[in-house]
């Protein structure tokens, strides 16, 4: 670590290959902003800008970074993979505090398996709205696969396991995230089937308009991102419960 420290500061210190923030001169204020600002939108048919330059100009990055979600998954599953002892695995073990005024606390008056069914699909259909209108507004599959994967945690917090819909181990949820990424380089692919190179959505070969394709296209991989993001999530969380014991209140 300390070895890491000196080189990188050395690099930061002697190196001058990044232009200062808010460098009006600097080649990306002078050049890359610009054609984005004017071209985005004519050439992605995507009105959120934001959008177009994530999955669209950078769509290169975003597959690494939903690879790099892929692999984390993947990494959890073989640090945890190993089932210890029950009497070795760790306990959290809720501490109360003594309560000093009267009357019931307010969480044990709410039936938490009453109220979170009805919580879980409208998180659901907001995480859909949310990824359907990527293009056109803020959010995309990112914020998308989150708010999915939290459904989940909810969902395996609150519920017990007999009674619950959704439980998903973690060798079908990292199968899951490899899914997701596998949609994302197969839109890639099919471009290059149509006669293009790689994620250039405009050669999808499907039956529509070359700006549809874009917003095809682009729904494609953020489809792909929100299941790897969602399936990376529940990869880790179902890592750790497998280590870790909770005794959690029984009200």
């Amino acid at each position: 670590m300390i070895l890491i420290v000196i080189c990188l500061g050395a690099s930061f210190v002697t190196l001058d290959f990044l232009p200062e923030i808010g460098d009006p001169s600097s080649k990306p204020n002078t050049h890359t902003t610009d054609y984005y600002i004017e071209h985005a939108t004519t050439e992605t048919n995507a009105a959120n800008m934001v959008t177009a330059v994530i999955v669209d100009y950078r769509a290169f990055d975003t597959m690494y970074e939903t690879t790099v979600m892929f692999i984390a998954g993947v990494a959890v599953v073989l640090i945890l993979a190993s089932h210890p002892e029950r009497k070795n695995r760790i306990r959290f073990r809720k501490v109360r505090k003594k309560e000093s005024r009267d009357g019931t606390p307010v969480y044990r008056t709410i039936n938490k398996e009453v109220v979170i069914p009805l919580i879980e699909p409208m998180i659901m259909l907001y995480a859909i709205y949310v990824l359907f209108h990527g293009e056109i507004s803020l959010g995309g599959g990112f914020q998308a696969g989150a708010l999915l994967g939290m459904t989940y945690i909810l969902d395996v917090m609150v519920i017990p396991e007999r009674d619950s819909l959704i439980r998903l181990p973690k060798d079908k949820s990292t199968a899951l995230g490899g899914i997701g990424t596998f949609i994302y380089v197969l839109t890639g692919i099919l471009c290059m089937a149509g006669g293009g190179v790689f994620l250039e959505y405009e050669k999808l070969p499907i039956p529509m308009h070359a700006l549809e394709k874009h917003s095809t296209g682009m729904l494609l991989v953020e489809v792909g991102v929100a299941i790897c993001v969602m399936a990376t999530i529940i990869t880790i969380l179902n890592g750790i419960m497998e280590r870790v014991h909770f005794d959690d209140d029984t009200d």
